[in-house]
Order: C-alpha cells, then structure tokens, then sequence
C-alpha cells in the first residue's frame, strides 16, 4: 500500500479486503479480514489467498479464469472460506484487479447468517411443496373468477385430470349438472367472502370418467400484503365411501331392530298358522265322509284349498323374517349342484306345466362343491319362482353350468325369457323389504343374497328389460 491515508481507511473498513499479486500470494490483510478468517497475530497469516478458500487452489484457477473473461473485476461471487473458529464461512467476494502492483484487491463480508436463512427458507419451500405435493386430500387454487391455478397431486387422484387439463379452467368443469344450474360455485364463492373461509361444505363433484363422487371442501381466503382477497386455497377430501359406510351402518341399526320384531311377530304368528293348517286338514277329511251334493263338496274342496294356499303363503313369508334375523348355521357336504335343480324341478313340475313354462336343464359336467343343501336349495328356488313370475305364461328358464378351474368356481346360471329388470333397480333387487310384487315378504333375494355370502360365493345378475334375465350363483370350489 502506498499512501498511509488509503491504508488506514482500509484497515478500519467494516468489509474485510485482502491484498495479493498476480500469483495469489497474500500482501496485505485488514483488521476485518483477520477477523472474519480468525487470524489472531501477523505469525498466523497465509502465504497464499488460496489457503483461505474451502476448495483450495482449484477454487483460485477458477476465478483467475473468471478474471479473464471479465478484465474490470468480479462484482458478487459467493464462496466458503476457512477460518480459524468456525471451519466453514460463507462470504460475498468482489475482485478487482490491482494494475499498479500486478496483484487484486478482494473485498469481502460475512454472509453465513443470510446463507443459512436461504437453506432454512429452502427447505421450509422443499418441505411445504411436498406436503403439497403428496396429500392424499385434493388441493387447489381458485381465483374469484372461480378459475383453477393450483392443483396438486391428491387432485389428480380424486378427479383424475392432470394439472395441465384443468389449470386456468372454470370450476365448472368439476360440477354435475344439477349443481351448475342452482349456481353452486357462484353461492360457496359469496359464502367464502363473506366470512373468509368455507369449513366443511358436503357436495357432490363429477370426475373425468363423469363418475360423481361425495365431498368435503374447506376454502379459505388468499390475501395479498395490503389484506386484500385475490383468490381461495380449497382443501377437499373424497368422502364417497366413508357415506356408503355410514349409510350401511344405519341401514343395519335399522333392520337389527326390525329384525327383531319380525322375529317376534314371526313366532307368535307360526303357532296360529299350525293350527290352521292342521285344522284345514282335518276339515278336509270330514267334508270327504259327508253327504252333500257332488259339485257342492267340489266348491267347499276348493275354496280350502285356497285358503291352505294363503296359508301356506303366510308360512313361508314367517320363514323368510325368522331366516332373515338368523341364517342357520351352515352344515355343507360334497354335493353335486345339478341334484338340487332336479329336485326343485319336480317340486315346481306341476306350475311349471299349468303356466306352460318350459324347463330345460342342461346338465353339465362340473366337480361337486361343499354345500348346505337345504340352504343352496332356498337360494335356487327363490331364483326360479321369480323367474316363474317374472314370465307369467308361455316361456321359457333355462339352467346350465360352467366350471371355471382357474378361479375355482363353479357357477350355476339361471336364465329366463321374461320382463327384465330395469336399469336402474338391478342394485335394489338384493336390499331387504325392496319388492315389485303385489305380495311378499321383499326378502327372498336378499337371502339368497346371505346364502351365497355365507358360502362364500358370488352372485351377479345381466337383465335387459323385455327380454329377459340371466342371474349366476357362483360357489367356491373346496379341496
């Protein structure tokens, strides 16, 4: 340094400067200098600039390089310097070439304490992108034109758009259409500036695929530095199962109670019924022996015969509740299913021939399954008496099987040539109480339904309304 003045304004300067030649080697050090790199005494300073530097002299070819592009100087560069103390220092380095001398002066301060605000900053970002990114909830960005500018992954799995189908696009484009007409996404944005926030609003939303899927959305208010509101974060969470579930839990308390009167009714209304039945009997027997005319006795016959029917009809609906309470437990053996349709075939043999119903019954070859025959039997009968009702007069059911060794199933197929069952109440068929008739207890599928459950087996239905129905019962294959 030659002017004393000059070097005493550097050696009080609050930024630290290091003066070297052209080779690096290290001339002069300022007060801050040595602090910032904790040299205590003038025994303890480098011989080279490049000591200082955290990656040596590698580091000072680099910025030699750097020098040579720009002749005037290097205005910011930031570098790890070794001190003393603290082994690892960052700083903000300015380099200027030193003409006089065929060295540079390097100006530089402390900015560890800024470095490692960006890192903590940095990965706070890091952090809150992926919560962001990795939420099982959908999150989104709405601006009060009720247009989409954030969508995260969660999103994509509960809609099934990606992120550059919907960004930009109106909201609407998530809405059924009943919801578009009432002007929905026009009400939750009045609500949401209203108060500032929506908190668990439950609606309905419609994917890609147009399935509509239950919701909860919370949003909430995105204001700017001076408070104003320029947009909504909405939070929303796929709740369609978690209704299914609560919709069958009360389902169930429902009919446990019910079940349980009906069990009741059921067993104070069997006693009477036996009665009946066997008083009819008996009735039947002493209007046998007596005297009367013949086409009288025939009219009298008769009219019992009808009563018994209803009898009889009110005895099967008793069953129907009690095994609806209680399905018995099973007691399976190795049977052969086409044994059963045989043996329905001859219960049902003379309706069969009165509603001129023809019955065809393929018998294939199929393993015998382990099977609770009484409770197979109830399953396959209540198919075929719908089927029956559901032809009337002059049709057809037909039965075949399949043996299906990959899956080990071996499934029993019922089809019949009558109504049909409308679109739209095939998923109702199996629900207790659900009937179309005028008569009857709604329960006959449902226990099939339990029946094959407790098997289980499977039970699936294709109908086309005007042609016909095809149900399937398929049971699992047992060693």
């Amino acid at each position: 340094m030659h002017s004393n003045k000059f070097k005493k304004i550097l050696e009080n300067t609050n930024i630290g400067i290091i003066e070297t030649d052209e080779n690096g080697k290290i001339r002069y050090l300022n007060k801050k200098a040595k602090e910032i790199t904790g040299i205590k005494d003038n025994n303890s300073i480098p011989t080279f600039v490049w000591e200082i530097l955290k990656k040596g002299k590698k580091e000072f070819k680099e910025i030699i390089k750097m020098l040579e592009k720009k002749p005037e100087g290097i205005e910011s560069y930031e570098t790890r310097i070794i001190s003393e103390e603290i082994k690892n220092i960052w700083v903000d380095i300015s380099i200027t070439p030193y003409f006089d001398n065929n060295g540079f002066l390097i100006f530089f301060k402390d900015v560890t304490t800024k470095k490692m605000l960006e890192e903590k900053a940095k990965e706070t970002t890091l952090y809150l992108k992926n919560i962001l990114n990795d939420s099982a909830d959908a999150i989104l960005g709405i601006t009060l034109e009720n247009r989409i500018f954030l969508w995260n992954r969660g999103a994509e799995e509960i809609y099934g758009y990606k992120a550059e189908e919907v960004l930009g696009k109106h909201i609407n484009i998530l809405i059924p259409e009943h919801l578009k007409e009432q002007k929905e996404a026009d009400r939750i944005i009045k609500e949401a500036l209203k108060k500032g926030y929506l908190k668990n609003y439950i609606t309905e939303r419609k994917r890609k695929d147009g399935t509509i899927i239950k919701v909860n959305i919370t949003r909430t208010a995105i204001k700017d530095g001076e408070g104003r509101i320029f947009g909504f974060s909405a939070i929303v969470r796929d709740i369609t199962e978690q209704e299914k579930l609560q919709q069958k839990l009360i389902q169930s308390e429902r009919l446990s109670i019910v079940g349980k009167m009906a069990s009741q009714v059921a067993h104070e209304i069997r006693n009477p019924l036996a009665s009946i039945s066997l008083n009819l009997e008996l009735l039947e027997e002493e209007i046998e022996e007596i005297e009367m005319p013949s086409i009288k006795k025939r009219e009298i016959l008769s009219l019992l015969k009808t009563i018994n029917s209803e009898v009889n009809h009110i005895n099967n609906i008793t069953d129907d509740y009690l095994s609806f309470v209680r399905m018995p437990a099973l007691n399976k053996k190795k049977i052969n299913i086409h044994s059963i349709v045989e043996d329905i075939h001859k219960f049902l043999k003379n309706s069969l021939i009165t509603a001129r119903i023809k019955f065809i019954h393929h018998k294939n070859n199929i393993p015998a399954i382990l099977l609770d025959y009484n409770q197979a039997r109830r399953a396959i009968l209540n198919i075929i008496k719908n089927a029956m009702e559901a032809i009337g007069s002059n049709g057809k059911i037909e039965i075949f099987s399949r043996y299906y060794k990959e899956k080990k199933m071996v499934c029993l197929y019922i089809k019949d040539n009558g109504c049909g069952i409308p679109s739209d109440k095939i998923d109702k068929i199996f629900e207790p109480f659900y009937t179309t008739k005028m008569s009857g207890s709604g329960l006959g599928m449902h226990i099939t339904y339990q029946i094959m459950k407790e098997h289980g087996g499977q039970i699936k239905v294709t109908s086309e309304e005007g042609k016909g129905t095809t149900i399937a019962l398929c049971f699992p294959v047992g060693e």
